[in-house]
């Protein structure tokens, strides 16, 4: 009997664990993680130096964010091998653009993530267009042309060397990091399509804006079930269900045996 009880203690905590690790992070639906990610990047878009005068809004993407929980899950610190191939992290965009964080888990926050990909600002010169170290996560966060934006993190055991590690992917549509200067510079606005209109300092166009779900579309090579809370939920309760059906089988038998001996 202990045995069982045992067995059943440690299966429970596992699975308790793993389901601490994942629900400490936030679901790419969570919508207080969506709207931090968009409003990180807009505020970082807004505030570029020297001004931009043809900086695009970004809006979230249920298929950009799809694209990078799919990559995110394969705990992987290198760039998604399908970036450039037609349609495979898009149904509409033929490729996108990504950038890439880990860090421990417990210190995950994504403002704080994308901040690093800003911080590298230090290393590009817009002037000479030169980049004395890496400068590339910076150039994506604020390319002028990208205006959808999906991202999220996944729990990794070890990922690029860090253990219990948050892997945090943003994927964006349309691409940058061309050989050019990653905007305009000018006053705000003063570049903005002619469709566009102009909110603190970026350029909006209701069409542009609208939020598309692609609630059929996942990404192809994504062969993997991603299992998020519910379904963890779901693992927990069936194990201890049949726990407790075992446990139930060995005290009937337990019982009637004993009645049967008695008499």
């Amino acid at each position: 009997m202990r045995l069982w009880v045992m067995a059943a203690v440690v299966a429970a905590a596992a699975l308790g664990a793993v389901a601490g690790h994942v629900s400490a992070l936030p679901p790419i639906y969570d919508k207080g993680f969506i709207r931090e990610c968009v409003r990180t990047h807009n505020v970082y878009r807004r505030n570029v130096e020297p001004a931009a005068s043809n900086m695009r809004y970004m809006t979230w993407d249920a298929a950009l964010a799809r694209t990078a929980r799919a990559w995110a899950n394969k705990c992987i610190f290198d760039h998604n091998a399908y970036l450039n191939m037609r349609y495979h992290c898009h149904p509409h965009f033929m490729s996108v653009g990504e950038n890439l964080w880990i860090g421990s888990y417990h210190i995950f926050h994504a403002k704080y993530a994308i901040k690093a990909w800003h911080d590298e600002v230090r290393n590009y010169n817009y002037s000479l267009q030169t980049c004395s170290k890496v400068c590339s996560h910076y150039t994506q966060v604020v390319w002028d042309d990208s205006y959808k934006l999906g991202c999220a993190v996944a729990f990794c055991k070890e990922v690029g060397g860090i253990r219990n590690a948050a892997n945090f992917v943003c994927n964006y549509a349309p691409r940058g990091n061309f050989q050019r200067r990653p905007y305009k510079e000018g006053a705000p606005c003063s570049e903005c399509a002619r469709r566009d209109f102009c909110d603190r300092k970026l350029c909006r166009n209701e069409e542009r804006d609208k939020i598309v779900y692609y609630s059929r579309w996942n990404p192809p090579w994504e062969f993997r079930i991603v299992c998020d809370e519910a379904c963890i939920a779901i693992i927990i309760s069936r194990a201890l269900l049949i726990f407790v059906g075992f446990l139930a089988i060995y005290l009937f038998r337990k019982h009637f045996t004993n009645m049967f001996m008695s008499t």
